[in-house]
């Protein structure tokens, strides 16, 4: 990393609020193969390190085009944006190149509306690989039945207390000498209403995955109907 060159890599991710959609067919979530790459990383808090250059820390984007259009991008009524970052980093060929981590948006219960990843690589030229996706979610119930009801309602508690039956009093008729159960029915009581499980399932989920040739200090822009990314790499010196 000492011999190599570093970058500044700012990006924002934002959503198109008045998608022109159209005709556009988008293949079920169902069928996607969606997955962090292999070594992808969180970016550190800036707060947490030292004033050393340090790889992957987040920083403030230094550079004036960028910040302009993540300004105007943030007040513009057609655009929302759901994330923003800037770090520092070598350049690193694809063996070693290092994906990091994208997850923004509305949180479902682990599952965010943006997830994804984003990585630089620099052979002979600069490379950005974006293989992000936005996901739309929905809330699914389910009901399930007791222990003691078969799938039809049928209350199966007296068959369940025969099933249970560790020292083989369903046997005997000899209740005088039969060992104690280990528990009676007045031990507990049970509701007899079923269990109403909800979870979220995406419903359409549209991937961004593109790999983009760029040169330093150029702003790039890559995009579908639905959401796209802006970004910019600059050379970094350091101080």
């Amino acid at each position: 990393q000492d011999k190599a060159n570093w970058y500044q890599v700012s990006l924002v991710v934002f959503k198109n609020k008045n998608s022109p959609l159209g005709n556009e067919k988008w293949r079920p979530p169902a069928e996607l193969e969606l997955a962090y790459p292999e070594g992808a990383i969180d970016l550190e808090d800036a707060a947490n390190i030292s004033g050393k250059r340090t790889a992957f820390r987040t920083t403030e984007p230094t550079d004036t085009e960028f910040k302009e259009v993540l300004s105007s991008l943030k007040l513009s009524s057609n655009y929302e944006v759901m994330t923003s970052k800037s770090w520092l980093q070598p350049g690193l060929d694809t063996k070693n190149a290092v994906p990091v981590l994208i997850n923004a948006g509305k949180e479902y219960e682990g599952l965010y509306e943006l997830s994804g990843s984003v990585t630089l690589v620099v052979s002979r030229y600069l490379h950005i690989k974006t293989d992000l996706w936005l996901s739309e979610y929905t809330q699914r119930v389910e009901v399930v039945a007791p222990w003691w009801q078969d799938e039809n309602g049928n209350d199966n508690s007296q068959a369940n207390e025969t099933a249970f039956d560790p020292y083989g009093t369903a046997q005997s008729t000899d209740t005088e000498n039969a060992p104690a159960q280990p528990y009676t029915n007045t031990d507990f009581v049970v509701e007899p209403s079923p269990v109403a499980n909800d979870r979220y399932e995406a419903i359409q989920t549209v991937e961004l995955k593109q790999s983009r040739r760029m040169r330093s200090g150029e702003l790039h822009y890559l995009d579908n109907p639905l959401f796209g990314v802006v970004v910019k790499v600059i050379p970094h010196k350091a101080k």
